[in-house]
């Protein structure tokens, strides 16, 4: 959030985007576990949604930033090319742990 006497002092518009649940588990498709989504359906809203299938991120290891297709092996491919000599063993460690909250 902006407080709203920075607002005041800056006119162009302020832009701020985040990658959380909506990259992860999408929010056009009916049966989208995406907290937002739900919200939508609650109150009877249907936006309509912009489908996009790349993602792209700056990263300190990648200040010039990337563009890849979504999707599981195109995320390895960026493991492998930034992500250092054991960072596919981290991301798998990291996913073995992570897993048992999957279900809920």
């Amino acid at each position: 959030p902006v407080p709203s006497e920075l607002l005041a002092k800056k006119p162009q518009p302020v832009f701020k985007f985040e990658a959380g649940p909506s990259l992860y588990s999408g929010l056009s498709a009916d049966a989208s576990p995406n907290p937002l989504k739900h919200i939508f359906q609650m109150v009877g809203e249907e936006p309509e949604w912009i489908n996009y299938d790349t993602w792209g991120a700056h990263l300190p290891e990648v200040p010039e930033g990337y563009e890849l297709s979504i999707g599981a092996e195109n995320f390895m491919e960026i493991l492998r090319r930034y992500g250092g000599p054991t960072a596919r063993e981290d991301w798998d460690r990291l996913a073995e742990q992570l897993m048992p909250l999957t279900k809920g």
